[in-house]
């Protein structure tokens, strides 16, 4: 963890009401499927990607079986060189793509 990051993180551990963030949040339930081995690290996922699409990721967003998925899911918005936008759904745990769509 980067310096900037840790110095974040504690301000606002120590400024911040303990009711006001969840030791039980989104980021540490990942952290811990990693750990179990449910789901790959992020940078593998995108370095799995980074073989069959070129561009830069603009958000990622883990989900757990939401909406009637089956297992964590990453949903990853990419541009390309050409300015268009690539949404994709990779499984968490296999790097596989699930679902493309391209903006034109």
């Amino acid at each position: 963890m980067n310096k900037a990051l840790r110095v974040l993180l504690f301000y606002v551990m120590t400024f911040l009401p303990l009711d006001v963030y969840c030791f039980d949040s989104d980021h540490e339930k990942a952290i811990e499927a990693v750990k179990d081995g449910q789901i790959l690290p992020l940078d593998q996922i995108l370095s799995s990607l980074q073989n069959k699409f070129e561009g830069r990721v603009l958000a990622i967003n883990l989900k757990d079986s939401e909406k009637g998925l089956f297992g964590w899911v990453y949903d990853i918005r990419m541009i390309d060189k050409r300015n268009k936008i690539i949404n994709l759904r990779v499984d968490a745990g296999t790097s596989t793509i699930l679902f493309t769509e391209s903006g034109d």
